[in-house]
């Protein structure tokens, strides 16, 4: 899977323009289909926005500070929060403008759509829904996000290799991201299933490693990008399980890291000490929710 490249960092440096190159660019694809997301004057609840949310931490979601700032920041006005258990109740419901699709729901809500972006037909993952005149349309906002966290983290180099830790959905967006920025970079990924982390190889034209074998890349050339996609280190909790990917073996000083979770964990506090440059998931929730409010702001005006 290799194409032409799409960079989002801003030339000089200004990390504001990166995020508004990435919104610029999840709003592009979603008005590439059409009307499907433009405003409903029927349904939409003039200029005051309705915000849904499916997932295990939707309710906390839908209050958290960094979606809140976003809106602020486009000057959305939220009337209302709707947290749903799965999706039938969420499309049950017709009061909302947008939904939050958090886990365990990124993977099974594209099937269930007939409208979906570039990006959440190409990695299989939706985590935004928004009503428009002609119906529901799936985006995938993390692709975006993450590419511009990964490049904000690499400033200007081109890594030569980058190591994708874990096959859930965000490994999917992590590597279309990569593969944006990067057409010629070597894409590695390695986790706990097989069968996931092969399907993923495939659909991203990238190698896969057992977690065993990682040993032996760093012994090859340590990778210049690493990004945790797995959720060990979310929580405290998290951190009391051994890491089953050998992690030290795998920092090298000057190298980069990403961890998709905002707390700062062991490991961004080990690749820290390691020499490395850490970025933790704040920057990358920053840029989603910059892609939320933005649409929000389409669709209520």
């Amino acid at each position: 899977m290799t194409g032409s490249q799409i960079s989002l960092l801003d030339s000089g440096g200004d990390g504001a323009a990166t995020v508004r190159n990435a919104v610029a660019q999840c709003l592009d694809e979603v008005r590439r289909l059409g009307t499907t997301a433009e405003a409903d004057t029927e349904t939409c609840g003039g200029s005051l926005a309705v915000i849904a949310g499916i997932g295990t931490t939707a309710p906390r979601a839908l209050q958290g500070a960094l979606l809140l700032d976003a809106l602020a920041a486009q000057h959305v006005e939220l009337a209302d929060t709707l947290p749903f258990p799965d999706p039938d109740a969420l499309f049950a419901n017709e009061s909302w403008d947008l939904a939050l699709v958090l886990s365990p729901w990124k993977q099974e809500v594209p099937g269930r759509l007939a409208a979906l972006t570039d990006s959440a037909a190409r990695t299989g993952v939706v985590d935004t829904i928004v009503r428009g005149a002609g119906g529901r349309a799936g985006i995938n906002t993390n692709t975006w996000a993450a590419q511009a966290a990964m490049e904000t983290v690499l400033g200007e180099r081109i890594p030569g290799s980058v190591l994708i830790l874990g096959a859930g959905g965000s490994s999917n967006s992590v590597a279309l991201g990569c593969r944006r920025a990067w057409p010629g970079a070597r894409l590695i990924g390695s986790a706990r299933n097989a069968e996931a982390l092969a399907s993923w190889a495939t659909r991203f034209d990238a190698e896969a490693l057992a977690p065993g074998d990682l040993k032996a890349l760093r012994a090859e050339e340590a990778p210049a990008l690493i990004v945790n996609t797995t959720t060990w280190g979310e929580t405290d909790a998290s951190e009391q399980q051994p890491f089953v990917f050998d992690f030290q073996e795998l920092t090298a000083p000057g190298n980069s890291y990403f961890d998709l979770n905002n707390r700062v964990s062991a490991l961004q506090t080990d690749a820290l000490r390691a020499g490395m440059n850490v970025m933790s998931g704040t920057f990358m929730q920053r840029v989603t929710n910059a892609c939320r409010a933005a649409l929000l702001d389409a669709r209520i005006r």
